[in-house]
C-alpha cells in the first residue's frame, strides 16, 4: 500500500452514483472496536466476532494516526505478513485491504463502520514517521482475530443518504454533502486501491497557498482533517459519519499503483465541494 506523507496529503488537495440505501439487508452495527493510538503503538481488543463493526480510532499521542484494516488470506502466513510490513514492504502481498480510518488527529477521534467476515486481520498505521519510516515499522501493527458470527456483506451496511464512488481516476458523489452530521457510504468501483481524504479549506485559502504550506505553519490553510476512509481495495465499502461545519472541503485519493507511478489526485482523482 502506498505510503502517506504530510506533504503528499497537502498536495492531494489541489487536485454520480445513486445514494446507497438498502433495503432490510442492511443492519445496525453489532459490534464496536475501540482502537487506541500512541506513538508508536496501537491498543486494541486481540478479537471479536463477525458482523457490522463501528471502528472507533481514538488517537491519544502526539501526531496524527490512521488504522488501516487488512485480512489475510486463508493461505497466508500472519507471521510473514507482519514481517513483511514492518519492513515497510508497500506491496506486501496475501493480504487485502478492507478500510478503516483515514486520520484522527491528536487528541480526536474518528468512527468507520465495516462489514468484517471471520479470519485474520492486521491493523496498520502507514504514515510516515521519524527518520523516514512508516508508524507500521515503528510499532503501530496489531494482529486482530474476527471469530465467526454473523454472516455480512458490503450490502449489510447501513443505510446513507450519500455514496462517494472511488473509480479510476475519479470521485463520484451522488447527493451533496451537508452541514452537521451524516452517514456516508464509500465504495471502491475501480480496478485499483482506493481512499478518501478530506479536510476543510480555511477562509480564501488559493491552491497555491495550500500547495506551500509546509503543514506546521500558522495559520494553515487546512483544518478538520479527522475522519475520511482508509484505503480499500477493488469492491470494498465501508460507512462513515461525517459532521461537517459550513464551508469549502477538498476530497482526494493520494495513493498511486506504485512502481514509480503518479498518485491518483494528479490523475483527476480529487474535487472540492461547498457544504452549507
Amino acid at each position: 500500500m502506498g505510503r502517506i506523507t504530510a506533504s503528499t496529503v497537502i498536495a492531494a488537495v489541489l487536485a454520480g452514483i445513486p445514494g446507497a440505501i438498502h433495503g432490510p439487508t442492511a443492519a445496525a452495527p453489532a459490534h464496536t472496536l475501540v482502537v487506541s493510538a500512541y506513538e508508536y503503538t496501537f491498543q486494541a481488543p486481540d478479537s471479536l466476532p463477525a458482523g457490522v463493526v463501528t471502528m472507533r480510532l481514538v488517537n491519544r499521542g502526539t501526531k496524527a494516526h490512521q488504522v488501516v484494516v487488512g485480512r489475510l488470506d486463508d493461505s497466508s502466513s500472519l507471521d510473514r505478513v507482519m514481517r513483511s510490513l514492518t519492513a515497510d514492504k508497500a506491496r506486501t502481498g496475501g493480504i487485502r485491504w478492507v478500510g478503516g480510518v483515514e486520520s484522527a488527529l491528536a487528541g480526536e477521534s474518528s468512527e468507520t463502520i465495516l462489514p468484517l467476515t471471520s479470519g485474520r486481520y492486521v491493523l496498520i498505521c502507514s504514515y510516515d514517521g521519524d527518520h523516514g519510516l512508516a508508524h507500521m515499522a515503528l510499532g503501530m501493527i496489531r494482529s486482530l482475530v474476527v471469530t465467526p458470527g454473523s454472516l455480512v456483506t458490503t450490502r449489510s451496511l447501513p443505510a446513507a443518504q450519500t455514496t462517494i464512488a472511488l473509480s479510476d481516476y475519479h470521485l463520484g458523489i451522488s447527493s451533496p454533502l451537508h452541514s452537521g452530521k451524516q452517514l456516508v457510504r464509500i465504495v471502491n468501483v475501480g480496478e485499483h486501491r482506493h481512499h478518501l481524504f478530506i479536510g476543510r479549506i480555511v477562509g480564501n485559502a488559493t491552491t497555491d497557498e495550500i500547495m506551500k504550506w509546509d503543514g506546521k505553519s500558522q495559520p494553515a490553510p487546512l483544518q478538520d482533517m479527522s475522519g475520511g476512509a482508509a484505503a480499500m481495495d477493488p469492491g470494498q465499502a465501508s460507512v462513515i459519519e461525517m459532521d461537517l461545519k459550513p464551508g469549502r472541503y477538498a476530497l482526494a485519493c493520494v495513493l498511486s499503483n506504485g512502481g514509480g507511478s503518479k498518485p491518483h489526485y494528479l490523475l483527476g482523482m480529487h474535487d472540492e465541494i461547498v457544504v452549507r
